[in-house]
Parts: C-alpha cells; sequence; structure tokens
C-alpha cells in the first residue's frame, strides 16, 4: 500500500495551524517528553557507568579530556566536554547532571518532528514524536548521566541536514547554511560515539545506492558536492579515528580492552534489542504480544509503501496520486524517503553486528539508540499509509498504551543499583577500626562516591582473589563490611565464608540487600583480642 496523499480532511487537521512559527501539535508532544524525562530525575543514586561520567569530567581538565581520556576511554570526549562545563555552572549532584540528558532528551524529540516532517509530512513527524516521547527506552537515556541521548539527538540532527542537502537550493545562502549544519552536527555526532559513525556510513549507503536504485533523479547534491563534504568531515574527524584504528587493531590482536564486557550478538540479541526501543526491558517476559504484532504490522506497511512508489516509478506512473507522493515528496522530490529511514534504521544495527563477528563485540542496544528514532518513524510512516483517519488513531493509541504501560514499573521500582543507600548503611556504623571489601575493583568507585568515612579502609577483592588473600586483607580489623555487586552468587558466598572461617570473627550478623547490591557484616570476636 503507498501513502495516501494528504486530504483536505488531513490538511484542515493538521493545515498550517502555529503558535510563534511552532507547529501547534508539537507543544503538547514536547510538554509529554519533558514531563516523562523530569519526573523523579533525582530519585535513585547513580550506577556505576554514571559514576564514570562523574569523575572523569570532575578530575581531569578540558584539556586532559580532549586529548588524554580518550586513550583510556572507549568513548570519544564530545559529551565529557559538555558535562564538565554543564557541571561546572550546575554542580555534580544527580538532578544537575541528570538535568542535561533529560533536556538533550526533549530536544531529540522535537528535532525528530522536524525529521518525520520533512521526509513525509506533519502527521509522520507527530506519531514519531510522540512515540519516541513516551518510550521507555529513550525516557530511560534521558535519565542517565552518559552519552546515548546526545547521539541519539546528534544522529537526528545529523539527518536532518542530511535531507536538506538533498532538496533544491533555493540560494546560495541557504545552501552554505545547510552544508554548514550538516559538517558541524556530524562532527560532533562523531565525537559523541562511536556507533555515530554507523550514522554516518548510511548516508553514505543512501548517497552511493542512488544511481542503484529507482528514485526521483533530481537532487542538488552532486556526488562531487557530497565527497566535499564527507572529505570535511573526515578530516576534522581524523584524531579520532585514528585513535579508534589503533584500538581496532589491537581488538584485533586479542587485546578487547574496555569492550571485553560485551557478548557476541546473536539473532536473539536482535530480537532482544527492537524488544528494548519498546520497552521490553521493564515488561520482561510479558511484553504484550498483540503490540508487538501491531508494530511488526505498521513495519511491514511502511516497506511496502516505498516497494509500491519504486514499482509505480519503474511503470510510468508520471502524476502523483499514481505515485503515492506525500506532501514533503513535493518539497524534496530527490529524496528516496523511506529508503532513507530504513538505512538509517538497518546499517547502524547490522553492520556493528558484522564487526562483532569479524573483529571484536561491540554491540549493545543502548549503542543504537541512534537507529531507534529510524525505527519509531518507520512505525510512524506505516501508521500514515492507513486510509483511515479513525484507524489511524486507534493503532496510535495501540501503540501509545503499550508504551506507556511499562513506565509505573520504571518510576516506582529501583532500576539502577542504590549506592547512595548502601553507602549510608555502611558509613552509619562503622568506626575507624572496621574494613569495608568491595567484590569487584571498579565498584570501588562508585561506593566511594557515596561512602565519606575517609578513616575505614576500603580493600578491593578480585573475583579470584583466594581464600588466604581475603582472610589476610581483615588482619588487625574489627568488624568487616562486604560490599557484593557485580558477581555470581557463589563468588559472594566464597568471599563471605573466607572471612567467616577465621577463629576470630562471626557472622554474617547482619545482611542487607538494595537493588543490584548486598552489604554482608561479620563482627570480630573476643578471640580476636
Amino acid at each position: 500500500m503507498s501513502p495516501s496523499p494528504p486530504t483536505e480532511t488531513d490538511g484542515e487537521r493538521l493545515g498550517d495551524r502555529s503558535l510563534a512559527g511552532v507547529p501547534i501539535e508539537l507543544y503538547p508532544i514536547a510538554l509529554l517528553a519533558a514531563a516523562l524525562r523530569l519526573f523523579r530525575l533525582e530519585s535513585e543514586s547513580y550506577w556505576v557507568d554514571e559514576v564514570v561520567s562523574v569523575t572523569i569530567v570532575t578530575s581531569n581538565t578540558p584539556s586532559e579530556l580532549l586529548i588524554s581520556v580518550p586513550g583510556n576511554d572507549p568513548h570519544p570526549p564530545f559529551y565529557y566536554l559538555l558535562l564538565s562545563g554543564w557541571s561546572a555552572l550546575f554542580g555534580t549532584s544527580e538532578l544537575a547532571t541528570r538535568l542535561l540528558s533529560a533536556l538533550v532528551g526533549i530536544a531529540t524529540v522535537v528535532v525528530l518532528y522536524g525529521v518525520g516532517r520533512r521526509l513525509f509530512d506533519r502527521e509522520v513527524g507527530a506519531i514519531a514524536a510522540v512515540l519516541v516521547a513516551v518510550s521507555p527506552f529513550h525516557v530511560w537515556y534521558s535519565q542517565e548521566v552518559r552519552m546515548y541521548n546526545l547521539l541519539a539527538l546528534l544522529t537526528a540532527l545529523s539527518l536532518y541536514w542530511f535531507v536538506r542537502i538533498q532538496a533544491e537550493r533555493s540560494t546560495d545562502e541557504s545552501g552554505v547554511r545547510d552544508d554548514i549544519g550538516y559538517v558541524v552536527s556530524t562532527i560532533l555526532l562523531g565525537y559523541t560515539h562511536v556507533f555515530g559513525l554507523f550514522a554516518i556510513l548510511a548516508q553514505n549507503a543512501y548517497v552511493f545506492s542512488r544511481p542503484l536504485v529507482r528514485t526521483v533523479p533530481r537532487s542538488r547534491l552532486t556526488l562531487r558536492r557530497w565527497i566535499a563534504l564527507e572529505g570535511i568531515t573526515a578530516l576534522l574527524l581524523l584524531p579520532w579515528l585514528v585513535r579508534l584504528l589503533r584500538r581496532t587493531v589491537a581488538a584485533g590482536g586479542g587485546d578487547a580492552g574496555n569492550v571485553s564486557w560485551i557478548p557476541l550478538p546473536t539473532a536473539e540479541t536482535v530480537r532482544e534489542t527492537f524488544a528494548a526501543y519498546l520497552g521490553g526491558h521493564l515488561f520482561g517476559e510479558s511484553y504484550p504480544l498483540f503490540v508487538s504484532l501491531v508494530v511488526a504490522g505498521c513495519l511491514v506497511l511502511a516497506l511496502s509503501s516505498a516497494r509500491d512508489a519504486v514499482t509505480a516509478i519503474g511503470r510510468g506512473a508520471t502524476t502523483e496520486a499514481d505515485r503515492g507522493v506525500t506532501e514533503t515528496d513535493r518539497e524534496n522530490p530527490s529524496i528516496n524517503a523511506v529508503y532513507v529511514v530504513l538505512l538509517w534504521f538497518v546499517v547502524p544495527v547490522l553492520v556493528p553486528i558484522a564487526l562483532s563477528h569479524v573483529v571484536t563485540p561491540i554491540f549493545v542496544d543502548r549503542y543504537s539508540i541512534g537507529a531507534s528514532l529510524a525505527f519509531f518513524l518507520l512505525i510512524a510512516v506505516g501508521v500514515r499509509t492507513l486510509s483511515r483517519p479513525s484507524l489511524r488513531y486507534v493503532v496510535v493509541g495501540v501503540l501509545l498504551v503499550g508504551l506507556v504501560a511499562p513506565l509505573p514499573t520504571y518510576y516506582q521500582d529501583d532500576q539502577k543499583e542504590q549506592w547512595r543507600a548502601a553507602a549510608a548503611d555502611v558509613e552509619s556504623n562503622v568506626d575507624g577500626d572496621d574494613v569495608v571489601l568491595v567484590s569487584r575493583p571498579f565498584t570501588e568507585r562508585t561506593f566511594g562516591y557515596y561512602f565519606d568515612a575517609a578513616d575505614v579502609p576500603t580493600v578491593r577483592i578480585p573475583p579470584d582473589a583466594s581464600a588466604d588473600e581475603i582472610r589476610s586483607s581483615v588482619d588487625g580489623r574489627d568488624d568487616v563490611w562486604i560490599v557484593l555487586s557485580y558477581t555470581d552468587s557463589s563468588t559472594n558466598q566464597r568471599i563471605v565464608d573466607a572471612v567467616a572461617s577465621r577463629d576470630d570473627y562471626r557472622g554474617p550478623v547482619e545482611v542487607n540487600r538494595y537493588n543490584g547490591i548486598a552489604v554482608v557484616q561479620l563482627e570480630r570476636t573476643s578471640n580476636g583480642g
């Protein structure tokens, strides 16, 4: 089914209504996105990765963030530089730092509306924007002090300018502005996350495959101009690309570095990624089958609309009605819109999965957050193909209910490890003669971020530490506090048993559990002197 051309009713419904130059439908969508992203923003403590972000920007100068940190951290420096400036102004509390991510998440919704409107029409833009506004996946990363929502925003911005530079140039001035907008947003995208490079790859796949597919040929973007723009972009990204190449070569030689924790992706990984986009990680195994079927149907309709439009062109169809031309097809006749969005969706998922099997595993669902925007845009296109407006409302309603359903669970239950509460528990009971054992070296930094008892030593216990090493770490100490996290139950038991096996300790006398953390207390007996 091809997308039906906008009818008079559609035009009356959406029309050109705006307030202060902003489309009227964008206001409630943006307000909804803001409400969901700002609600309970500071309620949970930082988890491990968030503490990494905060400590990196507070322990390094801007020049070190730009030059030194990328050599040790797997991510490019732009987000850390942005967070550093933001923290200097507003502080490093959970509310302050997460507010940056929330604002970026709201902006992502607005920009996606612009991309959908420019590629298709206002209705597609509005549907895609409202789906992302309530998406638990996007709400989650809008409340986390990491770079993933910035990756989504800059992916959308880069695609927005990419679409603009394809259109007919109205004036030389606007053409230069579009070129600059594209280059700047794309460079920042490349310096935000390595998966930003796959979004750039998707754009190149579209440009260089244009001669091989049946698209409307007229475009102001010549191949020479595109190569020039990409050359400038690549030149300015070169310092990071060189570091990335060195790391890739090292990974190919067996040194996986900071990505060694990523598992090899499988077909199940792909399914779980798409489910995560819809909030499946909160539903668990009980994700509504009906909603999944509606989403699959919308995706099929979107792909069918592109196939039918291309087939109509191949048969020599010349009228807009025959070709299923939308409002924006008339503005951007050089764009095969669904093909652009399909590449935007597929390339950042399938290419890194393929590289994971060739070089080293690199695919994680949150890294593909930019591709998730195209996923929701394709769903919106599928909805738009339905000829009856009442049916579109029903489908959108089903999708919204399916996306909103896990949000109460998200807000009511702890989603992150509660390091603030665990540290407060220990801190309120220890004295200078006690010792704290932390079960993983990388969690010591997270526990220490909230633990203010400077006179109490904190000892890192590697998971493979021997019983003698564990016992010797508590020599001469009174009570022992063991903070267990990111280790399996057998390792946890082995650490506790190693301390309890000493004659001068008894316990556990108390075990307090938090989300993802257990705090175990063992007391020193009188036999210990």
